[in-house]
C-alpha cells in the first residue's frame, strides 16, 4: 500500500484569498514573502511546496481574480432583460460598491497590476491582455444585444463602443482609487451612457 501524503495544515483556496487580498491592497512589491506567510499562518517550506514563489503564487491569485470577475459578470449579462440594462446596471453598480465597500479606496486588483507591471513582465501582460480580451468581447455581446433590441445606437460598431466603455470603468475605477465623491462618478456614469443613445 502506498503511503498517503501528510495532510495539507491550511486550506490552499483559503490561502489563495488571503494572498489575493494582500497583493490587491499592497501591490505585488510591497507585498514580502513574509507578509503572505503570516497573514496565511504557514511556513515557508509550506509555501514553497505548494507554489514555487511569490511570482507564481502572484499569478495565481491574478487569475483566480480576473476568472471570479468575468463569472460574475457573464452571469448578470445572462440574466439582465437588455443589453442596455446589463451596462446600466454594471456601472451603476460600480459606483455603489465603491460608496458602501470600506476597500473601496484599493482600487481594481487588474487595473493596479497594469499600473505596477507595465512593459515588466511578460506573463503577467498575458493575463491582464486576456482578462481584457474577455471582458470586451462580453461587452461586444451586451452591445450588440442592445443594438437588435433598438435600445443602443448603431451609429458606431459594437467594438467601439466596447472600447469606450472599459476605457470609462477604468476611469470611473481610477477616479474611485482617488477618492472622488459618488456625485461625480455618477456625472461620468450619466455621460458614458449617453454614448449609447
Amino acid at each position: 500500500m502506498p503511503k498517503k501524503g501528510r495532510p495539507l495544515g491550511y486550506d490552499p483556496e483559503e490561502m489563495l484569498e488571503t494572498s489575493m487580498l494582500l497583493f490587491w491592497k499592497n501591490g505585488f512589491d510591497a507585498t514580502s514573502l513574509d507578509d503572505i506567510l503570516n497573514a496565511a499562518k504557514i511556513s515557508k517550506s509550506s509555501f514553497y511546496h505548494m507554489f514555487g514563489s511569490k511570482q507564481q503564487l502572484f499569478e495565481r491569485c491574478l487569475c483566480r481574480y480576473c476568472d471570479s470577475q468575468l463569472a460574475q459578470i457573464e452571469k448578470k449579462l445572462q440574466q439582465s432583460t437588455t443589453g442596455r440594462d446589463f451596462i446600466e446596471s454594471y456601472l451603476h453598480d460600480l459606483v455603489a460598491a465603491a460608496s458602501h465597500n470600506e476597500d473601496r479606496y484599493k482600487g481594481c486588483f487588474v487595473v493596479n497590476t497594469i499600473y505596477e507591471f507595465v512593459d515588466r513582465d511578460v506573463s503577467i501582460s498575458k493575463l491582464i491582455s486576456n482578462m481584457i480580451e474577455q471582458f470586451n468581447q462580453l461587452l461586444q455581446v451586451a452591445i450588440k444585444k442592445g443594438q437588435t433590441e433598438g435600445v443602443i445606437t448603431t451609429d458606431k460598431t459594437p467594438s467601439a463602443l466596447a472600447c469606450f466603455l472599459m476605457s470609462s470603468i477604468a476611469g470611473i475605477r481610477t477616479m474611485i482609487y482617488a477618492k472622488a465623491e459618488t456625485d461625480q462618478l455618477e456625472d461620468i456614469v450619466d455621460v458614458t451612457l449617453a454614448a449609447l443613445d
